[in-house]
């Protein structure tokens, strides 16, 4: 029995399990760097689409809000309009006749929006109702009503200056527009977008929805 005992191979012991090396610990600055990772994958999107916001709507696009009627029914009172920025401040500055834009007023100190009818060079009068370009009479399709388009007096006609716009409201029977400033014409320096679309949600406008306005 015990030459048996002698002959057995004794089995090899298990081999101790290898303990794992402590990681090490972060110190405090790479903990606020994994941090800020984890912050930035999760919410890094929001500060993506903030940036690009405020990118397009303060370098490309302007949004307006419409607070009398001297625009109706084109931009319905309480709507809100979008327009483009870089038309004027990149391309052409001088705007097209029918455009309607964005403007300062220094007159008035306020920011306003009307109807280009007329540009440098032209003059500008008033017949029966018409509004006269060089003395033909221009047509507007876009107004609601025709042939309520009156001058402050009787046989008033402007001659626009180099580098200034004449400006109109489509509601002509209830806009403050170049017919009665003091100074009629606005420099085409204080022109600061052309409308684009106009958005009409409130509840009694002459319309509602969203249409294409420029």
């Amino acid at each position: 029995m015990s030459e048996e005992k002698d002959g057995r191979q004794e089995l090899p012991q298990k081999a101790e399990k290898l303990e794992k090396p402590e990681k090490p610990e972060k110190g405090p600055n790479e903990r606020g760097k994994m941090t800020f990772r984890r912050f930035m994958r999760s919410y890094g999107y929001l500060f993506t689409t903030v940036i690009v916001m405020l990118v397009l709507f303060r370098g490309i696009f302007l949004l307006g809000f419409v607070t009398s009627g001297s625009m109706e029914s084109t931009l319905p009172t309480h709507s809100v309009f979008l327009s483009w920025h870089l038309s004027y401040a990149l391309g052409d500055p001088m705007p097209e006749r029918g455009d309607i834009v964005l403007f300062d007023s220094d007159e008035l100190g306020q920011t306003l929006v009307k109807r280009v009818v007329g540009l440098p060079g032209e003059t500008v009068s008033f017949r029966d109702g018409q509004v006269l370009v060089n003395g033909s009479a221009l047509e507007e399709t876009y107004l609601p009503v025709q042939g309520i388009t009156y001058p402050q007096n009787e046989g008033d006609g402007f001659t626009v200056p180099d580098g200034c716009v004449f400006l109109l409201g489509d509601h002509r029977d209830n806009s403050l527009d170049s017919r009665f400033w003091q100074d009629p014409f606005i420099p085409v320096t204080n022109i600061r977008a052309r409308a684009l679309v106009d958005i009409s949600l409130w509840p009694g406008n002459t319309w509602l929805g969203v249409r294409r306005v420029g």
